[in-house]
C-alpha cells in the first residue's frame, strides 16, 4: 500500500476495511485519554491539505482499479480525517469513479459545527462520530479539546449533522470508569440521545493501551447500566473488550482482533513491527508481544 491507503484490514464493525489516512500523525482537535493511536502532537482546528489529496486519489485509483473485495473504504488513521480541507474532493472522487464501494468516516465530530464541512461529507454511506462526554467537565477530562473548543459548540454541531445528513449514523460512546459513568452522566447522555438521529449507539471500552495508563476497561455492571438506560431510546451494540454478565469473556485485555489483523497483513507480505504499527495504528510494543507469543 501507499503512504495514505492502508489495509485492507478486518474490523469488528466494518468487516474488511480499506483505510484512508488524510492527516499526518497525530493531528487532531482532541487529545483523548483513551486513544490507542497515541498522544496528539499537532492539536488544531485548522483544516489543511497536508496529506496532498491529489496523491491520495492516485493511490485510491490504483488500489480500487484492482477491484478488491472490501466492505468499506474508511476514512480513519492516526488523526482526525475531517481536518483535511479536501476530504470532500476524495468523497466525490469515490462517488464518481468507484460508487460500488461503500464509504465510512470515523470522526470525533468536532468540525460538525461548520456547515461547509457538513456539506462536504454528503454522500458517505456510514458516519461513526464519537460522543464520550455528557457535559463540559467530562469533555475536558476525557477528550482534552484544543483551546477554543467547548462542549456546547461540539454538541450543537453533532445535532446539526444528525438532522441534515442522509448517511447512516452510528454513534460511538467510550465508557471511561470514574468520569462519564455516574448515574447523573447516564441521564445526561439519555437526554442528548433523544436529540440525535442515529441508527444505534456503539458502547466501547478500553481495548488497547491509551495515552493515560489510569484508564481501565468498564466492568460488565457498568456496561449493563448504560445498555439498560439507552435501549428504550436507541438500539445498543457493545463493542471493544466489554461484555455483559452471562456472555463469554476473553481473559485479560482483548487482543484477538489485533492478532487477526496482524496475521492478515503478514499473509500478504513480510512487514516489520514498525510497519505493522503504522498500518494498524497500534502500539509497537503490543504488536511485538503478540508476535512473540505467536512464534513462541
Amino acid at each position: 500500500m501507499g503512504r495514505h491507503v492502508f489495509g485492507p484490514i478486518h474490523s469488528r464493525r466494518l468487516g474488511l476495511s480499506l483505510g484512508v489516512d488524510l492527516v499526518r500523525a497525530k493531528t487532531c482537535s482532541l487529545d483523548c485519554i483513551y486513544c490507542e493511536a497515541g498522544a496528539t502532537t499537532c492539536a488544531t482546528l485548522e483544516r489543511r491539505d497536508e496529506a496532498g489529496v491529489d496523491g491520495v486519489i492516485a493511490e485510491l485509483r490504483e488500489v480500487l482499479s484492482k477491484k478488491p473485495a472490501v466492505d468499506f473504504v474508511t476514512f480513519s488513521g492516526a488523526g482526525e480525517p475531517t481536518l483535511n480541507s479536501r476530504i470532500g474532493d476524495v468523497i466525490r472522487f469515490l462517488q464518481q469513479e468507484f460508487s460500488q464501494y461503500r464509504t465510512c468516516l470515523l470522526t470525533n465530530a468536532c468540525g460538525f459545527s461548520d456547515p461547509e464541512l457538513r456539506r462536504e461529507l454528503s454522500g458517505l454511506t456510514l458516519v461513526i462520530p464519537s460522543l464520550d462526554a455528557s457535559c463540559e467537565e467530562e469533555f475536558r477530562a476525557i477528550n482534552r479539546p484544543v483551546s477554543g473548543l467547548v462542549f456546547e459548540t461540539f454538541l450543537a454541531g453533532l445535532q446539526a449533522f444528525c438532522q441534515e445528513s442522509t448517511s447512516v449514523i452510528d454513534l460511538e460512546l467510550f465508557m471511561v470508569p470514574g468520569i462519564n459513568d455516574s448515574d447523573a452522566s447516564i441521564r445526561r447522555f439519555c437526554d442528548i440521545l433523544r436529540t440525535l438521529r442515529v441508527r444505534k449507539v456503539q458502547l466501547n471500552t478500553l481495548d488497547r493501551p491509551g495515552t493515560d495508563p489510569r484508564v481501565q476497561p468498564a466492568v460488565p455492571e457498568t456496561i449493563r447500566r448504560f445498555t439498560e438506560a439507552f435501549s428504550p431510546i436507541v438500539p445498543v451494540e457493545v463493542v471493544g473488550s466489554g461484555s455483559l454478565p452471562g456472555e463469554p469473556r476473553t481473559a485479560g485485555p482483548v487482543r484477538t482482533e489485533l492478532a487477526c489483523e496482524i496475521r492478515e497483513l503478514l499473509a500478504k507480505r513480510d512487514m516489520t513491527v514498525p510497519e505493522l504499527a503504522e498500518a494498524l495504528h497500534a502500539d509497537p510494543a503490543l504488536i511485538a508481544r503478540i508476535l512473540a507469543r505467536k512464534n513462541g
